[in-house]
């Protein structure tokens, strides 16, 4: 039986799959999302760039596979994927950052924000803070400017997430930061950017538990 959050990620789903299907030509949505378009004769499939890996995805009918490992796409991650291929505009990212505080409702719904996907990551590497420049590579992360160590992860092509992390000292503890490109707000709801910060948390602790833990 299926709880009320995922029946709810199920209809959003399906409202997102139509609207996709309708909007604007699908190889020109793809070219816009930074994702490959490869035509069959009944429909085609979706490649689009996830972390350090590829999501798939067969049109029309929307079946959801990850190329590396033998890993499900979940089904928020599924409504996250469809919104960005459904919401990403031919714009270029600005390399300014935002906040989760700055983008539209973000400063009422902070902390619920940082005790989902903020608060977890301080934990697991606060203690640890060497391990998060390896965890991110893993993930195909790459190094950032600010902070005493910063990375920038690239969720989708027109995505990135970067985390600045501050080193603790006598008087004060680890603190951490989740920023994103100013363009973000243009393409993905708060809630879209809520979802995708907490997948950033969930790859990075688990990259860290399967093997930077010393």
């Amino acid at each position: 039986m299926l709880s009320s959050r995922q029946e709810e990620y199920r209809k959003a789903l399906a409202i997102a799959k139509t609207q996709f299907l309708h909007s604007s030509p699908i190889p020109e949505q793809c070219r816009i999302a930074g994702a490959e378009w490869e035509p069959l004769p009944q429909g085609g499939i979706i490649h689009l760039p996830f972390f350090n890996t590829t999501v798939e995805i067969t049109v029309p009918d929307f079946e959801f596979h990850l190329r590396k490992g033998d890993d499900s796409i979940s089904l928020s991650n599924q409504v996250l994927t469809v919104h960005y291929l459904n919401g990403v505009k031919d714009i270029p990212l600005t390399h300014k950052t935002v906040s989760f505080k700055d983008i539209p409702s973000g400063a009422f719904y902070y902390p619920a924000f940082a005790q989902r996907s903020i608060n977890p990551l301080l934990q697991t590497f606060g203690q640890y803070p060497q391990t998060l420049e390896c965890a991110a590579e893993q993930l195909g992360g790459e190094s950032a400017r600010g902070g005493d160590l910063g990375i920038t992860l690239r969720v989708f092509p027109k995505a990135p997430v970067t985390l600045l992390f501050w080193l603790g000292d006598e008087e004060f503890p680890p603190d951490l930061t989740m920023l994103f490109d100013a363009t973000i707000q243009e393409f993905l709801s708060t809630e879209d950017i809520a979802v995708m910060s907490q997948e950033v948390m969930v790859r990075m602790i688990r990259s860290f538990y399967s093997g930077f833990k010393k």
